[in-house]
């Protein structure tokens, strides 16, 4: 691993144009004055493997994703498989964005370079497909390049396994390694399309792996009671948000009987600017406001969105007034979650849940009342496809549901990411058999117990940014919290899984089985609990509260009052918090 100067001085020559030689040099120079800039950051730190791979701004120097830092990835990782893997073939997919089919293409050809065998999807698709598809190829791997629902000036490289899975330990460090010791850039081979090489090793992936993902899907059975008519009839209007998810989702559902699907029409293109919204992700409401002018018109019974790659879903239903209600993903997945559970009581069979530590713990409650094995794994799907893993080395042992607060839900056991076409699919499949599901959420919160959550993101870029997060978990690492008082609960435990310790109330053994991560969990009476981590794919620090109602409703009336007494004790805790960590 080079240093920060020599990352910078190593682009001020062949194979990289005058022009950014020329920049290079400038941010040499800066370097060397002490002057800390972007210009500076974007030659000096290399962009560094997250929950999701890579991810950053698109531009020059190591510290941005382009032709060579998307390409080093790719070397690294493809060397990889090749040097570790039998007949070595991976799956290839992109999103919509500027660059990405460039980039997918690079790394089809860096495959095929390597010797691997390449299945390269010849236009914008969803991630999920891209997980079935390494396992209906039998690949070794798979690559998607995405950036999510990142602003348009950004995009990523997402590398995953044999099981449909992204990287996870020791697999992760290793590959993270040998991308780091790709110190020269000229031997990231850069293969054109029209070479011998390329046509002989890339292979385009036809329509019969999505007949196929649809005929898995079916066989799932997760459809509902609903009577074929009220499919039909049911009004639903979509949008991929510019995406990858339009005609996938389209198809899909009229596949399973839903006919009156209305596509958004100044979002069902995919397109890597994004012009309608300020940020592509169905987690913003203002990226959701087309979907509901167009219900409105439409007296649509809901709306969904999808993001760029169509991973992550978001909803809006139709209120009795003709207005819509927005449900976050701790309720949407908990829709899901108290349905799937409350289904499912086939006699031998042991059903499992898998949730992040930082999604709602009324998903626990549901699990545990219908009989339904929990397990709570680290903020990132990989962690929940890596417990699939094992949940399926067991006899009569089945996965049943996955998800995290971030929109992101798996209600099938055939993907191994977050699915927004399956989880749209039992959505609507609810919607179709309970009709009023804000009337069936309040059920699940007089039934299992009535929680609130909450995030909060505080972005700090660059270098100088990195380092403020850093010291905000330690400040918080080093205070004694046990017995503090924070919104008005006490605190009665803290977990702390970079050092795997616990105090108050828990043990260590909550962490068996889990990687180090840099993320403190502080757990107050009540059944409410605040989480600090630093984002794996964006320059931010996010906190996560989840709050239990101290008194639980017992009928429908109450818990609006409760919900307003949630928020407030939220409020209060989150801005103490921060000041404990010295945020605020």
């Amino acid at each position: 691993m080079l240093k920060p100067e020599d990352n910078i001085l190593s682009w001020t020559k062949s194979p990289f144009s005058t022009e950014i030689q020329s920049e290079a040099k400038k941010a040499y120079e800066d370097w060397q004055k002490g002057i800390t800039s972007e210009l500076v950051d974007s030659y000096a730190h290399p962009l560094s493997f997250g929950t999701g791979g890579i991810r950053g701004k698109i531009g020059n120097g190591i510290g941005k994703m382009n032709l060579y830092t998307v390409g080093r990835a790719a070397l690294g990782f493809l060397s990889y498989l090749r040097d570790t893997k039998e007949k070595p073939s991976i799956v290839i997919a992109y999103d919509s964005r500027r660059l990405s089919k460039e980039f997918a293409e690079l790394s089809a050809g860096i495959g095929a370079t390597l010797g691997v065998t390449v299945h390269l999807f010849p236009k914008v698709t969803p991630t999920p497909l891209l997980s079935y598809a390494i396992r209906y190829y039998k690949a070794s791997g798979g690559i998607v390049i995405t950036a999510s629902h990142n602003p348009p000036e950004y995009n990523g490289f997402k590398a995953y396994l044999a099981d449909g899975g992204q990287l996870v330990p020791p697999d992760d460090a290793l590959i993270i390694k040998r991308i780091g010791e790709i110190e020269d850039w000229s031997s990231i081979p850069m293969l054109s399309k029209t070479d011998k090489v390329y046509k002989k090793y890339v292979k385009s992936v036809g329509t019969d792996c999505f007949k196929s993902y649809l005929k898995d899907l079916k066989n799932a059975k997760i459809q509902s009671k609903a009577k074929p008519k009220t499919r039909t009839n049911l009004k639903i209007v979509y949008s991929p948000l510019h995406g990858t998810g339009g005609e996938y989702m389209k198809e899909m559902l009229s596949y399973f009987g839903y006919k009156s699907v209305f596509l958004v029409p100044e979002q069902k293109k995919p397109d890597g600017e994004f012009p309608t919204v300020k940020y592509p992700n169905p987690e913003e409401k203002e990226a959701l406001a087309l979907c509901e002018f167009h219900a409105k018109k439409k007296k649509a019974e809901v709306f969904i969105a999808t993001d760029p790659d169509a991973d992550r879903l978001g909803v809006g239903v139709r209120k009795s007034d003709g207005e819509y209600e927005y449900l976050n993903g701790n309720q949407i997945g908990s829709i899901m979650a108290a349905y799937l559970c409350e289904q499912k009581k086939a006699k031998g069979k042991v059903y499992h849940l898998v949730k992040t530590i930082v999604t709602t713990d009324l998903q626990e409650a549901i699990a545990k009342k219908n009989g339904i094995k929990i397990k709570n794994v680290l903020t990132g799907f990989k962690y929940i496809a890596e417990e699939m893993k094992q949940i399926e080395t067991k006899k009569n042992n089945l996965f049943l549901f996955g998800g995290e607060e971030s929109y992101g839900y798996l209600p099938v056991p055939f993907v191994r990411d977050k699915d927004s076409l399956s989880s749209a699919l039992l959505f609507v499949e609810i919607l179709a058999e309970k009709g009023d599901l804000l009337s069936y959420l309040n059920e699940i919160y007089l039934k299992y117990g009535l929680y609130r959550e909450s995030l909060y993101s505080l972005t700090l870029e660059g270098s100088s940014g990195q380092t403020k997060i850093k010291e905000s978990i330690e400040a918080l690492r080093k205070e004694n919290l046990i017995g503090k008082m924070i919104g008005g609960r006490k605190v009665v435990g803290v977990l702390d899984y970079e050092t795997q310790t616990a105090s108050g109330k828990n043990k260590t053994s909550v962490f068996k089985g889990m990687p180090k991560s840099n993320v403190i969990q502080v757990e107050l009476e009540g059944n409410a609990k605040l989480t600090i981590r630093p984002s794996g794919t964006e320059p931010k620090v996010k906190v996560y509260s989840s709050f239990a109602s101290q008194k639980k409703p017992k009928k429908t009336s109450e818990i609006p009052s409760l919900w307003e007494t949630l928020g407030s004790e939220i409020s209060l805790a989150e801005t103490e918090f921060l000041k404990l960590a010295g945020l605020l």
